[in-house]
């Protein structure tokens, strides 16, 4: 983070990685049979801006191979052990979020996107190249295919499942906090690159020279209960299902506070115990006569969880005229 005149966050001082590979070809061709299946086109395709879409909430129901994948342990490792904190996936709407680069053929070419990536020959781009040059283009080239954004889940793993060899433009563009702008490489297929992108405002340059830019992000936030989650829905509700989206969004929240609790009311028991250990001439729970609970520690914690609480309400408010 240092590196990018930013400040380290409380969940880690890594801001982003080199690319690294992580999906096998096999696992490739699996992430893309699944995506550009006609069930997960007709239910999760969301259009976005002009020259892309996005295919959201696939996972598990209609991408089992998918979910499967990123809650491997496995994989988990791998992510924690790199970004330098547990992390789990955000939510299960929040697995292998795709965005794709529409290429001249425009929408309808989504739906004849093949299993096996096209292979980014010179040859390949030359009539890539012929073919654009006769239709008007889809995406304007000199835009980024996403605004600059922050992300809504505090780290992402971003992997591309395009042959991106010969590719030109396709960086992930990162603004450090000096106003300056950093270029990360784009990974090769099967390569991933990791992002604190809660905390970084970023952005990703159009392709240029091939027929399509399909990249992978799989949102992540730390396992730890107790560790700060300023996970939002900010750049998600207005392209998601909001009624599953909602689902697994206020479970996911309940299910962390519900963790808080109890890590709290057993480091009560725990003092407790202590305390009777220490001060009770024959060592017997029931008649404690030192003070466990500390009111002002429990104020403060239920400060904590009741703006938690009202933070989650909140990222569930009504879609403004703009769809935020």
């Amino acid at each position: 983070m240092k590196d990018l005149c930013l400040e380290p966050t409380a969940l880690s001082n890594v801001a982003t990685t080199e690319p690294f590979p992580l999906l096998s070809h096999d696992a490739v061709l699996q992430h893309r049979r699944e995506l550009f299946s006609p069930e997960v086109l007709d239910n999760c395709l969301h259009y976005t801006r002009p020259g892309s879409v996005q295919l959201r909430g696939m996972a598990p129901r209609y991408a089992p191979f998918i979910h499967k994948f990123w809650h491997s342990p496995e994989v988990l490792k791998i992510v924690s052990s790199i970004a330098g904190v547990d992390l789990v996936p955000a939510m299960d709407y929040e697995v292998s979020h795709t965005n794709v680069q529409l290429g001249p053929g425009g929408l309808d070419a989504v739906r004849s996107t093949p299993v096996e990536p096209p292979t980014a020959t010179e040859e390949a781009i030359r009539a890539f190249e012929a073919d654009k040059a006769q239709k008007r283009a889809v995406t304007d080239q000199t835009k980024p295919i996403i605004e600059w954004h922050k992300d809504s889940h505090p780290w992402v793993c971003v992997v591309m499942l395009s042959d991106a060899r010969h590719m030109t433009g396709g960086e992930t563009e990162l603004m450090k906090g000096d106003g300056t702008t950093l270029k990360v490489k784009a990974p090769q297929m099967g390569c991933a690159v990791l992002l604190q992108g809660r905390y970084i405002t970023h952005t990703a340059a159009p392709v240029d020279n091939m027929p399509e830019r399909v990249t992978i992000v799989t949102s992540f936030r730390p396992r730890n209960p107790m560790l700060p989650d300023e996970t939002t829905n900010a750049n998600v509700r207005n392209k998601s299902h909001l009624s599953e989206l909602y689902y697994q969004w206020t479970t996911y929240r309940l299910d962390v506070l519900a963790q808080r609790a109890r890590i709290t009311a057993d480091a009560l028991r725990r003092r407790y115990d202590e305390n009777v250990k220490a001060n009770d001439p024959e060592g017997k729970k029931g008649m404690c006569l030192v003070e466990t609970v500390n009111v002002g520690e429990v104020e403060a914690w239920a400060e904590e969880q009741i703006k938690y609480i009202r933070e989650t309400l909140h990222e569930m408010r009504p879609l403004d005229k703009s769809g935020k």
